[in-house]
This record gives C-alpha cells, structure tokens and sequence, in this order.
C-alpha cells in the first residue's frame, strides 16, 4: 500500500470522521468523509489552468471519457450510464479544475465504476475523431464550409446567459493575467483555433498522480480504494511534479472601470446597470470565508439589509442578481450592484451605492443579523441536504477547493472554531464596521458599466461567418478533401457496431427484484403529521394548502401569490422589517407551488399544494412555529409599491432569461396537451405566463390597477387560508410530532379535497416553433401514452432508455452534434417525449425522432442492449434521497395514489421486459401517431420542419 494516513479527525457537526492520506512517491492525496451513508461516493479532481479561451480543459474533459487503454471502447462514459446502477455519474470542468464523480449504493458497481473512471482520466486514448466528435470540426453541406462538434455547441447554448458573459467580463479585468482571465469552457469563436496536439499536451501536463486529489465518502474502505488506485494508476506513472495552483490576480494601486456589453433580446432604455466587484482573501482562508458571509448577510441579506434596502426602494433599477460573495475562484470577489437602469441612472445608481456603504460604515449593523448569519453557517454543516448531487458528493465538491488550494480541507466539513471566533467579534460593534471601511479603502475594485446589446448574437455570428468565409475561399481542394474524408470517417466511425464485452456491467438479476421500502407514514386522513427521521439535528415543517379545487384563471394568480409572499410585509410589520424577523427566526422560509396528477380514480385530476416550508435546527423549531403560523395567518397585501416594484422584477427577469429559458419553454408547449400538470405549467412557468407578466406589466402603470393587483392577492390569500390544510413536519424522535401541534394555522380539514378536479377542455396537439434570438435549438416530440398502472407504463420506461441509449445519442449528440439527446416516459402524466437540448439543427432532428421508432419496430432488438436499458431504469427508481426527502416522496406517492402494488407491479414489469414488449409499444402508441411538437428556435432561417413561428418576444413585448 503505496498511501500513508497523515491525520484522523472527527466532524462532529456531520457525525463523521475525515482521512487524509497521502502517497509519498507522487504526492498524490486521498481524502475519504466516513459516514454510515449506503451511498459510496468518488471523485478524482485535476488542477486546470488554461491560458487560452479554446476550451481545451472542457474538451479535454469530453474526450477522456471516449475510451481509455484498458477500456478501447468508443464511449465508456455513457455505456456505463446503462451498464451500471450508479446513483450519480458526471464529469465537470470549473474555471480552475476538473472533476470526475461517480456514486453508488452498490459495492460491485462502486469499483467497477471506479476502474473506468480511473483508466479514463490517466489513460485515455485521446482519439483525433473523438477530438472531431467532441471539441470541433469543420463541416461541408452543400459546398458551404461550417463548424460542428458537441462542445462548440454546448458552449453556444452557453452564451446565451447574459450572466455569464458579465461574469466572464469582470473575471478578465479582476484576474488579468491568470487562468481566470479566460473561457473556461471555451469561447465559440476561439475553439476552432484548438489543436489535436494541444490537447494531448494539456492532458499530459495536468493529468498526473502527482496533481491528482481523490476524494471518497459513505461506507466504503478507503484501503481497498487505494489499493485499486495503486494498481491501476501509481504503479504505471512514475514522479512527481510541484502542484499546480491558479495564480493569485495582483493587487491595484487604484480602481479600475470597465464596460461590459450582455446579450439582451430587446436592449431597451432600462436594461442598463452597474456592477462593484473587490478582490477579497483567498477562498481557501476559512476567515476570509466567513468574514465574507457575514458581509454579505450585513449588506444584502435581507429587505432590511442597508444596501439590499436602499436599492429595492431607491425608484429606478432594482438589485443586480450577482450581489454578494462569490467563492468559485481562488480568491473570493465581493459584488454590489443595481441592473434594470437607464443609461443616465447609472451613475446615480453607482453614488447611492458608495453612499450607503459609506453611511454602514459608521452606523453598522445589528448584532443579531450577524448572529443569524452565523446559525445558517453551522446549519448548512449540519443539514443532511438532498437534490441532484448525493449529500456526500455536495460535500466532498464543496471541500474540493479548500485542498486544491492549499487551505485545511476540515474548515469545508467542520468551522466550528473559525465560527466561534467570529461569535465573539461580531460583539464588538466596530467589527462589521471595519470590514465595510475595508471596501471603501480597498484599490482592487472594479467598477462596470453593463450595457445591453440586441445584436449580440449577431455580432458574433458574423465573426464566424466571416471566418468561414475567408477559410473557404483560401481552401484548396486537397483541403476540401480532407475535411470530407474525415467526416466520412467520423460517420463510419459513429456508425460501427460497438462491443462493450471489456466493460463491466450490472444484470437485472444483480437487483431486487422488489422496489425499496417508502418510509412509514401515519393514518393519512390527519390534518397533522409528525415524522421521524434521522435529520442530524434538523426540524423541518411544511403547511401545505391544497388549491386543486381552484380555477383555471387563478393559477397565474396563485404563482403570484407564491413569488411575492416571502418578500412582503407581515402584521404591523412592513417587508423590510418582516424580512429582517424572518431571517433572525429560521435559516430559510419559502412559498411553493406545484401540481402532479392524482393516478386515484378512474381519470387524470390535478392535485395542486401550496406549501410554506421552514427548517431550523432542533434546539430553535419553537421559531419554526412561529414564523410560519406568523407568515401565514397575518400576510399582507397592501404595500402596493413594493408589489409593483416585485412584479417588474419578475417581468425583467423573464425577458432577459429568455434564449436561457428556452428549452422549458419549448418542453411545456409540447407536452400540455397531454398532461394536466403542463397545462398547470404553462401558466406559471410556460409562454403563458409570459403574457401575464407582460400584461401585470402594463396593469401597475396606473394606481387603478395596482390596487386592482393588491386586491386580488388580498381576497385569493383568504381563499387559500380556507382551502383543505396539512400540517407536516419532521425531526428526530417526537420533534416531529412536537412541532407539528406547535404550528397554528388555518385551514378545511384535508378530508374535503374533492376527488376529481374540475375538468377542462381538450387542447389541439402543438407544432410551433417557439422564436428568440440564440445560436441553438432545443426541439420536443411527445406522444400520449397509458400512465402508471397500465401494464404498457414499464416497457414504455424502458424503451425511452433504449431508444436514447442505442439511436438518439448517436444521431443527436454524436452525428449531430447537439449537447443531449434523449427520451422520458412520464408515467404519472402518461406523456412519451423525444428531444434535443443545445442542437445546431431543427428539422433533421425530428427526422431523428421518427426515425427512432421505425428502428425499435423494425431492427432485431439485442438481449444485452434491452438490460442494459432495464438497469437504466432501475438505476433511477433506487437513487436513494436525504432523510426528508424520502419521508416527503412517500406522502407525495400516497397523495398521488400510487400504491405498493403499482410499485411492485412497475418494477416487475421492467425487469420481465421483452422485445415483443418493447415493439409493441412503440407501434401502438408511437408508430402513425403525429406527436406534438415544440421547439425554441433560435432563428427563423433554418428548416423549421412545418411548425408555425411563435415569437416570444412579441408576447414579453406586449408590456414594453
């Protein structure tokens, strides 16, 4: 055993232990978080420090996972998505780092896994086709020369964040002449200048044990990883080199200012802003750290928080959405500002920015903000969070930085001492004081002048073609030959039957054949329950109105209602103040809407939850109880300015999230006519609601209809608070069932929801095209099909997978270069749905989608494709979730009317299904059925493939 354990210590606050080890030959380091978590988590992490915007460390990322030495098969990365029951399998590349993850509850699968992802990262073949594939090439359809390959176009998907393009705006006059300077992911218009060569010596000059962290997590023996480690990597890479570190940016002698010009569909008179950024400690400096957070939560925490205050009620703009710290680079960057501003505001936006930090300076802040701020850091390290990532993944990325950089990797898992000695200074009144006159004092500060531009897109669309152009006029025909020779190649390539007999994999007979057990709730008739759950200290309470019985017109309405709430007044108290007292109660508060259809009864219905959610830790649920019994029975609506100031807000944010939005856009257009739940959707998140907003828009320019507004918020929260209640919260032991009866609230007893919603007219099948300035598409397809329950709904699960697996990656994503391709069967609603996400084309990607169908039916099916698609789906049926989640999911199952039977019989189903089957779906329920389509398209000029343009922009417009 080549690794030597250099310390042991216990986090108390995750009741776990961290390892540290090291081998001292290569100077490579293992980090292992041992907890009793069934899910085994890994990640080998690189340091990337790119100097050019080519993306090489992004498509170098790409390319490891096309085969390595050990495992010579074209994609290994997405086989093993299919061969394996890994909970989680990704690769991620950081402005400073690469990454590559992987997790399992499945010991076998954990080290098979571990095998490819080690050969893969050291190893990989690096292929000048997968390089085509991948990273970019040059394409010739018809006589024209242009551009393909997976990232050139994910990273035109990219782009059309206008966040991104300030962040990266700032980054390159911050950290001029470091890493940070440039694209990580790589600039669309800079890729095509990346070599083959580049990249394989990029890879060389980063890839090494010797710049390499692993890190594991859960209950797995660090010992028995490293002894794989040690086998497949350090006793084949010999040395060891000094750590690669980003560069520290150098400080300024004085101030700078810049312009930074955004993507903006409609660059209106008040889409201007100004934006103050400072070079702050190392990120890796856990007091530089915290004495960040805390500045943020004095300054922008909350309505009441002296900036966040004086920009929300100054009159003009609002506040920028990048306001507060952001740890993602080496050193940390502060950021205050205002968007939403007229060229002429923006200087007045910078003085009443520098002259309120001048003011907290003087006056600082309360000791109990600060106090709250640091209860929600010793919360968020005890919380047991779920989501996307594992829990022990999030943690292992979130302490990734701290030991890339230098720092002690324990402050990521357990500050307690850092926060202890921030408790007794924020004491002393001159501390947050002090860190305020910092700012003011410090050189290192950007100052931006943001500025919208309309033509953006066009702008750098012209750069390209201008390229092409002049590559293809100085071509010659060897050139020309070239190119199609080896897109011929690529094509074959693509195209060739792949044997993945080299690659390890899990069979249907590996897994269980019964569903995992739902945690055991109480008699569901009870307005209230209490849960217990292994939360490590957390208390968490949801009141949950069930608004199902409410109309049609009222759902844009009751997302409203839900957006503004949390940011309003409460009582006598006005929303600055209430603000204020909700942070000081709890780490979080918030508002939720969502619908599913209900699987009880003979036909669909729509179960719609309006829920108020809290979480504190144990010892303070008492001020879980009263913040919601609070929030709830003594909501107000009457600060109508504040209203109107929200509103437009929301209004700005859709206009300018448009190109980014785009696929939800498209997806909910699809798929409404056959799901009541995107039916709901597109009234509160689909294109129409962007014809509410952009009617609210023009309502609150008079006093009339603000009031108007005001009302209707004010009558709709009555009818909320007399809708069917359900009082849930969660802890350890009794806590539960405690905080539960603390809870005073309104509300019908739940035993009255109405069984059936009301029902509601048929909508025609969609096919339109969904239309806004961008450089991609994201396209949709779907079918109606029976739902859960029906003996068709698993092998229609698994022929999603298949179909994704064995003809749309590769037509998509490969051949065509988009960034995914993929089918889902949603079995709750009973919509099957085929789609393209970043795709450079339209029309030659619904040509994919039919095509997909007539291969299922007509190709003879393989035994060990089918299984693989099976273990796909079971793959995503036993993700395990946080402690509350699963308590959550199983009063979701039983309010949908999913019962144990259904679960057993679904399972069962996947596991037994057959070629026949999976025929004999796709014939009856895809084959001569013309799908709905949808898509967002990013111009008007390519094939739209007969949809019907929709402009989005005249719907956003409507307000302008």
């Amino acid at each position: 055993m080549t690794f030597i354990e250099k310390r042991v210590r216990p986090i108390n606050a995750m009741q776990a232990v961290l390892k540290e080890y090291e081998d001292p030959a290569s100077g490579a380091r293992h980090i292992h978080l041992a907890t009793d978590d069934a899910e085994m988590v890994f990640l080998v992490a690189f340091p990337t420090v790119p100097d050019k915007d080519d993306g090489r460390a992004h498509i170098l990322e790409h390319l490891a996972l096309c085969g390595s030495n050990r495992y010579p098969v074209r994609d290994p990365f997405f086989s093993m998505l299919r061969r394996s029951t890994a909970t989680y399998m990704n690769a991620m590349t950081y402005p400073d780092r690469t990454v590559y993850p992987f997790a399992s509850t499945s010991k076998a699968d954990f080290f098979n896994l571990l095998g490819v992802y080690l050969d893969a990262a050291f190893f990989p073949k690096l292929d000048y086709l997968d390089f085509l594939q991948e990273g970019w090439r040059y394409t010739l359809e018809d006589g024209k020369l242009g551009y393909g390959g997976v990232v050139f176009n994910e990273m035109k998907g990219a782009f059309a964040d206008p966040m991104r393009a300030l962040a990266q705006g700032m980054d390159s006059v911050l950290f001029k002449g470091t890493t940070y300077e440039v694209e990580s992911g790589g600039d669309p218009l800079a890729i095509p200048s990346l070599t083959h060569e580049d990249l394989r010596q990029f890879h060389a000059g980063h890839y090494h044990p010797s710049q390499a962290v692993f890190m594991t997590a859960g209950a797995i023996d660090p010992l028995q990883v490293q002894q794989v480690i040690a086998e497949h990597v350090l006793s084949r890479l010999q040395g060891t080199a000094r750590r690669m570190m980003p560069e520290l940016a150098p400080s300024w002698d004085a101030p700078r200012e810049t312009t930074i010009r955004i993507p903006s569909p409609t660059a209106k008179d008040d889409e201007f802003g100004i934006q103050l950024a400072w070079l702050a400690g190392e990120s890796a400096d856990a007091t530089a750290y915290y004495r960040a957070q805390l500045l943020e939560a004095g300054l922008v925490g909350d309505a009441a928080a002296p900036l966040l205050h004086v920009m929300e009620s100054a009159g003009y703009g609002r506040p920028s959405a990048f306001n507060g710290m952001d740890p993602s680079h080496r050193q940390l960057v502060f950021h205050l500002g205002m968007e939403g501003l007229t060229r002429d505001q923006v200087g007045k936006a910078r003085d009443l920015i520098w002259r309120t930090l001048e003011k907290t300076a003087e006056t600082g802040v309360p000791h109990a903000v600060l106090r709250a701020a640091l209860r929600d850091l010793r919360f968020s390290q005890r919380e047991i969070q779920g989501g996307q990532l594992p829990y022990g993944m999030r943690k292992l990325l979130q302490a990734l930085p701290f030991e890339m950089a230098g720092g002690d990797i324990m402050t990521a898992f357990d500050s307690e001492a850092t926060l202890a000695q921030l408790e007794e200074q924020i004491a002393d009144p001159d501390f947050f004081k002090s860190m305020v006159r910092e700012l003011l004092a410090s050189p290192t500060r950007l100052t931006a002048t943001v500025e919208p531009d309309a033509r953006y897109f066009d702008a750098r669309s012209e750069v390209e073609q201008r390229r092409l152009a002049e590559r293809q006029e100085a071509m010659d025909p060897a050139e020309a030959a070239r190119i199609a020779t080896e897109s011929e190649s690529l094509l074959a390539r693509q195209r060739r039957p792949v044997n993945n007999d080299v690659l390890p994999r899990i069979r249907p007979d590996d897994v269980s054949p019964l569903p995992r057990p739902l945690h055991q709730l109480p008699d569901g008739t009870r307005r209230t329950l209490g849960l217990e759950i292994a939360s490590n200290g957390i208390s968490y309470a949801r009141v949950v109105y069930d608004v199902s019985a409410f109309d049609e017109a009222d759902w844009p309405w009751l997302d409203l209602y839900a957006e503004l709430l949390p940011d309003l007044g409460v009582g006598e108290m006005d929303f600055a103040q209430a603000g204020s007292w909700r942070k000081q109660l709890a780490p979080s508060f918030s508002v939720d809407l969502d619908a599913h259809e209900s699987l009880a009864g003979a036909g669909a219905s729509l179960r719609i939850h309006l829920a108020f959610s809290s979480r504190n830790v144990r010892e303070e649920q008492a001020a879980i109880a009263e913040l919601l019994s609070t929030s709830i029975r003594s909501a107000r609506f009457d600060e109508s300015d504040r209203i109107a100031f929200l509103i437009e807000q929301i209004a700005e944010n859709q206009v300018q999230d448009l190109a980014d939005q785009g696929d939800q856009y498209a997806v909910i257009a699809a798929e409404l006519p056959y799901s009541l739940r995107r039916r709901f959707q597109d009234a509160v998140d689909g294109a129409a609601s962007l014809r509410f907003y952009s009617a609210l828009g023009q309502q609150i320019e008079s006093d009339d209809g603000l009031q108007a507004i005001c009302e209707r918020l004010a009558a709709l929260h009555q009818r909320v608070l007399a809708a069917p209640v359900r009082v849930i919260a969660a802890g350890v032991g009794s806590d539960g069932a405690e905080l539960a009866a603390m809870l005073d609230v309104p509300g019908a007893d739940p035993a009255t929801v109405p069984a059936v919603a009301p029902e509601r007219a048929p909508v025609a099948p969609a096919s339109i095209a969904l239309v806004a300035p961008a450089q991609v598409n994201h396209c949709f397809a779907s079918w109606s099909v029976p739902r859960l329950g029906d003996a068709d709904a698993p092998v229609l699960s698994v022929l999603a997978n298949l179909m994704t697996n064995q003809v749309l990656h590769q037509a998509l994503r490969e051949e065509g270069g988009a960034y995914g391709g993929t089918a889902r069967y949603a079995a709750h609603s009973g919509v099957f749905t085929m789609l393209s996400y970043r795709d450079p084309r339209l029309a030659g990607t619904y040509d994919d989608f039919a095509r997909a169908i007539a291969w299922v039916i007509e190709s003879a099916l393989d035994r060990e494709h089918i299984e693989e698609a099976i273990i796909g789906v079971i793959g995503e049926l036993d993700k395990p979730r946080s402690p509350h989640q699963e308590a959550m999911q199983a009063w979701q199952l039983r309010e949908a009317g999913v019962t144990d039977a259904m679960r057993v019989q679904f399972r069962r189903g996947v596991l037994e299904c057959t070629a026949e089957q999976l025929k004999g779906v796709a014939a009856r329920h895809l084959l001569n059925t013309a799908p709905s389509r949808a898509a967002f398209a990013g111009n008007t000029t390519q094939d739209l493939a007969g949809l019907a343009v929709v402009d989005l922009m005249a719907m956003v417009g409507e307000a302008a």
